[in-house]
């Protein structure tokens, strides 16, 4: 784990406890492993997984996707699977959903 998730990881966690979010949404492979301890962001982006009952949808970190502009047909495929993680969170919390097509 990154040193500032490490140290930040007791207090992140009192947070969610006290707060009880309905949906968590991990951007990145290192928020993924310090709150789940999975690794594969690739892999499980896009995929409910679950944090103390609570729901969680791991998605790719903006990071990435800034990173990936150099070329840009990966860039539109990765934006378009975080964009179809957000509309899934999106549904679970009962939100609409936007009428545009991307």
């Amino acid at each position: 784990l990154a040193d500032e998730a490490e140290a930040c990881l007791p207090f992140l966690k009192r947070q969610i406890a006290l707060v009880q979010p309905e949906v968590i949404v991990l951007l990145g492979g290192v928020a993924l492993k310090a709150l789940l301890g999975k690794t594969g962001i690739n892999r499980l982006r896009g995929n409910w997984l679950e944090y103390e009952g609570i729901p969680v949808m791991p998605t790719f970190h903006p990071s990435y996707l800034l990173h990936c502009e150099r070329q840009q047909t990966l860039f539109i495929e990765e934006k378009r699977k975080v964009w179809l993680d957000m509309q899934a969170v999106m549904r679970r919390l009962g939100l609409p959903l936007p009428n545009r097509k991307r």
